[in-house]
Parts: C-alpha cells; structure tokens; sequence
C-alpha cells in the first residue's frame, strides 16, 4: 500500500515539474504551428521582416469596437485581434494597439459626432448600425470601420474595410484576407521618408483626373500622383518633362504624339522609368454612345506609340475582341423604346479576364473586366522576357475594322460558340529585361543637335506593362454624380479585381513586391448556410447543448468503470 502511494505521489510530482518546465519554456520560446490550409494565421515572411526591425514605436488605435456590433462584425474584429497579438509579439512590443469603443470612452454625445466625423473624413467608413437602446426603442449606433496609426509625431489612417465589394459577406471577407495588408502597409508608409511619384499623362485625349479618381486616390497611398505633361504652356515639348517622375500611366490616348514627345517617353524607359500602357486599338468604341445612338463604327486608332512598343516587342491588333466568357449590359428588347423592356444580354465586348495566376501581379485575383479590348502580340526581341498577365478565354473571336457595331448583335442575332474558336490572345503583358531604344539609328535631323548629347541607346534592366484596353482603370459616376469604384459593374453590381490588378502593376513596377506578396493573401471563410441552419435550428441547438453533456458523461461512466476493474483485481 505504501509503494502505491509512494508511487503516486512520485507521478504527481512529476507531472507538476512537466508542467512547470513548459510553462517556463513558453515563456521563453514562442510556438505555433498553424495547420490551415490557407495559413490564415501565418504572417508573410515580408511581414516579419519589417516588424523585427523596426526601431520605434508604432501605435494602433481601433475603433471597430463595441458590445452592439453585429456577428459578421464581430468576427472581423476577432480577426484584428489575432493579427495584432501575432504582430505585437513578432515585433517585440514595437507595436503597440488598443481597441476603443467611442460610445464608452466618451460621454458627451457632441464629442461622439465630432469624432466620427473626423475619422470619416480621414477616409474611414463609417456604418450605421440598428440597435434597441435600454427603453427598448430602435436606434442607431455608429461603428468606425477603421484604425488610427502613429509614429514619431505622425498618424494615418487604417480603413479595414473598404467600401461595397458584392455584398455584405464578400466585403467583409475581403476585410479579413487584407488585415494583414492594411496593417504593415500602415508601418510601412509612416516610417517612409520620401515617396516616389506616379504621373499620369495628359494632353493625348487621355482619361483625365474624373475617370483615373479611385485609381489615383488608391496610388495616392503609397506615392505622390499628379497628372504629367509633355509640353509646357505655350505648347513646346519640354525634354525634362518626365525627371521627376517614377512611374509614367498612359491611360487611353487618343490623339497623335509627335516625334519629339515620342523621344520623351523612349528616353523615359532608357533612363530606368516605369511605364504602365493602358491603349485602345479601336477609336469610337464607347458603350456611351451606343446607348444613345443604338449603334457605333469603329475604326483603327493610330497614336505613334504602336511603333514604339513594336520596336520593344508588343504589337498592339487593330481589332475588337468578342469573347462569349463576358459581363451583361442592359438591352431594351420593346419596339416602343418605354424603357420597361430592358433585360440583362451577355455582352461580349466586355471580356471577363481571369488570372493566369502565374506571376506575383496577378496572384489570387478575381477576374477583370475590359470594354472594346484590342489584344496584343509578341515579336522575339533580343534580352526581352514576356510575361501573359491575362488573356482571352480562347472561346472568342475577333472583328476586323473598321467596323460596325450594335446591340442587335447580341439581343436578335443567334451566338453560335462553334463561330468562337480563334484562341487565346494576351491582353496584358509584363515586358522585362533591357530596351533597345526606338530612335537608335533614327533621330530626327530637326532636332539631333540638341539631344544627342544625353542619348541614350539602350536600357538598363526595366519593365513596362502594356494592357490592350483603356477603359480598364476607369471609374464611372451615378446620374447623381456619385463614384462607382473601378471594377464595379453597374449593371449588375459584381466587384471585379481591376483596382487590385492596377494598383499591384504600380506596385510590382517601382520595385514595391512585399506589398503585392501581402495584399494578395487569400483566405477562405467557411461560413454556415444561413438556410439550412434556419431549417435545421432546433436540431442543431439539441447537439450543440446535449453532445457535450452525452460525452462528459461517457468519459466519465468510462473512467469510473476503469477504476473499479482495477482496484477489484487487486
């Protein structure tokens, strides 16, 4: 008897020293091991990298907060909690946050409105939310979506969720694929000294400041952004017009350039500049202006940078693609044009592009949507690697210009698929490597004296990328003159990756991967179906409460039995 009971006690005292070593050794030694299929709880190498060397504080206020907030809420600030634990660990306590719930952390109600209304135009949503207020009645609480970071005397803001993107579900489970994104970017940009500069070309007819606004404001979180111009006031082509300039967007043209601006940009690409091509290879394509005139006739567009981009390798088609893998637009099917009779068509002038996922610009993103989109080809060009971003579905075919096109097309006219078998063709292409410039053999007696001098023949290692369609960052405004996000259709309200795909071609040019590599982490939320747990409730409620218990009880009825049969054999 007394050997069992040294026995045990030797057992329990051993236990506890196990204990007690891993509790002391968790202290010291961090661990864990995440077995998700999407690693959604694993940081980015990129990540970690910039949170062991930070070298000051960095401090997170957030006001996604509150015992009102709703479940899907609830879960994106559950996630943020998570992922600030991780980062604050990761970074040894350089990384400082506190949630804040503005309804208890202020009293006065005045001092509640000025606050929101000073987090909301920092740029961070603000929503409404339905509640019953301690005399039962209905009311409204409003919740800030967002953060406020700081550092060394600076703040900016944290948007954790970012507008309407297909609704409620998909938007918050975008919020939580980019915490990790919205985080480090936040580190990233107060700890930047200076910032590169975007230029958006003007002067060609190209998409102005209204049509590029989310794609600018979207830029503008990472570099400076303004519109560039080749020519000064009085209309004379200014060959420093692009010295300041990181990244050069070229979003439609359609007028000519001349042969001098055309230098401007080669020399641009020869000196290192970054050059993102967004050309039409058809003039008067516009969806615009066949809602009005129920038809259109489209022709070649010469600009003078097709030249250009053949001598690089690229060889824009002077053709309209008509893929049968596209959006839907609105078509009135009555005679008596009352409006009543419009119905949703496949339209297939408005290719969906779907990733080919095998580059870091176009990782995990949904589809893309372009309007009257040329395509493009490649020509072997010497120290030049191609890279297809996205192409036709290889379902599609090609109308020749110039051309005429209605809506007849689609709404009266039979689609037979067996017509749409002509393959795929790049629409957007990735070209790196070192440029032979366009003006090599070739300047211009008008003005070789003056700039031979600084000519350069040939690049250094570069890129540019070159998108088939100039509609593709263009964002559209309600009658009531409110912006409708790129990549949002507005006839059917689905969110396509156009902003995301743009915004990583600026970013994966000016050298910027380590924000692609984070914004593109994907994770899937598995979520119930809110239907068959609303026709199964009340089962699921009887093995919720009453599977723990049967259990327990097992367990239990198990090791009781177990006693007894060993100390009945003694």
């Amino acid at each position: 008897m007394i050997k069992h009971k040294i026995k045990d006690i030797t057992n329990f005292l051993t236990g506890l020293v196990a204990i007690l070593l891993a509790a002391v050794l968790s202290y010291f030694i961090f661990l864990k091991i995440d077995l998700t299929e999407d690693k959604r709880f694993t940081l980015h190498d990129s990540t970690v990298d910039l949170l062991e060397n930070l070298n000051d504080v960095v401090e997170f206020k957030i006001y996604l907060d509150g015992e009102h907030l709703p479940a899907d809420l609830t879960r994106v600030r559950n996630s943020i909690l998570e992922t600030m634990e991780e980062i604050h660990d990761i970074a040894d306590g350089f990384v400082e946050y506190e949630f804040i719930d503005i309804y208890h952390s202020i009293e006065d109600s005045k001092t509640q409105q000025k606050t929101l209304f000073k987090l909301q135009k920092k740029g961070i949503t603000i929503l409404p939310i339905p509640y019953k207020n301690d005399k039962g009645e209905l009311s409204r609480i409003y919740i800030p979506l967002g953060a406020e970071a700081f550092h060394n005397g600076r703040s900016i803001p944290v948007p954790f969720v970012r507008g309407n993107k297909g609704g409620k579900q998909l938007t918050y489970e975008r919020a939580i694929e980019e915490l990790e994104f919205e985080i480090t970017n936040a580190v990233r940009k107060l700890q930047q000294d200076t910032l590169k500069t975007v230029g958006f070309l003007q002067g060609h007819g190209e998409l102005g400041q209204y049509d590029l606004q989310d794609y600018s404001k979207s830029l503008f979180e990472y570099y400076n952004t303004g519109p560039a111009f080749l020519k000064d006031s009085i209309g004379r082509e200014r060959i420093d017009a692009l010295n300041d300039i990181d990244l050069l967007v070229i979003a439609k043209p359609v007028q000519p350039f001349t042969q001098k601006e055309q230098y401007i940009i080669d020399q641009f690409i020869m000196k290192g500049g970054k050059v993102l091509f967004m050309l039409e290879g058809a003039q008067g394509a516009e969806l615009d202006s066949m809602q009005k005139q129920g038809l259109i006739f489209a022709s070649p567009l010469e600009t003078g940078l097709d030249k250009m981009l053949y001598k690089y390798g690229v060889r824009l088609n002077k053709h309209i693609v008509e893929d049968l893998q596209c959006s839907k637009i609105p078509i009135q099917t009555t005679a008596n044009g009352d409006g009543r009779g419009f119905q949703l068509y496949s339209w297939m002038y408005n290719p969906l592009l779907k990733s080919n996922n095998n580059h870091l610009i176009n990782k995990n993103l949904d589809p893309v949507k372009v309007e009257f989109s040329s395509s493009l080809d490649t020509l072997p060009v010497e120290n030049i690697a191609f890279t297809t971003l996205y192409n036709t579905s290889g379902n599609n075919r090609f109308k020749k210009l110039p051309s005429r096109i209605s809506f007849r097309e689609t709404a009266n006219e039979k689609i037979l698929p067996e017509n749409f078998k002509e393959g795929k063709k790049p629409i957007a292409l990735l070209l790196e490597g070192t440029f032979e410039s366009y003006f090599k053999n070739r300047i211009p007696p008008k003005f070789s004296n003056n700039l031979a001098v600084n000519f350069l023949e040939k690049s250094q290692s570069n890129g540019i990328v070159v998108i088939a369609d100039g509609d593709i960052g263009k964002n559209w405004f309600t009658p009531k003159g409110e912006m409708i996000p790129m990549g949002t259709d507005q006839y059917t309200n689905r969110y396509y990756d156009n902003k995301k795909f743009l915004i990583n071609c600026a970013n994966y040019l000016l050298n910027d991967h380590e924000l692609i590599a984070v914004r593109s982490k994907k994770i899937k939320m598995r979520l119930l179906d809110s239907k068959l747990v609303q026709k199964n409730k009340s089962l699921i409620q009887v093995i919720n409460i009453g599977l723990p218990i049967i259990v327990i009880v097992l367990i239990s009825l198990v090791f009781i039995v177990f006693r007894k049969f060993r100390f009945s054999t003694k």
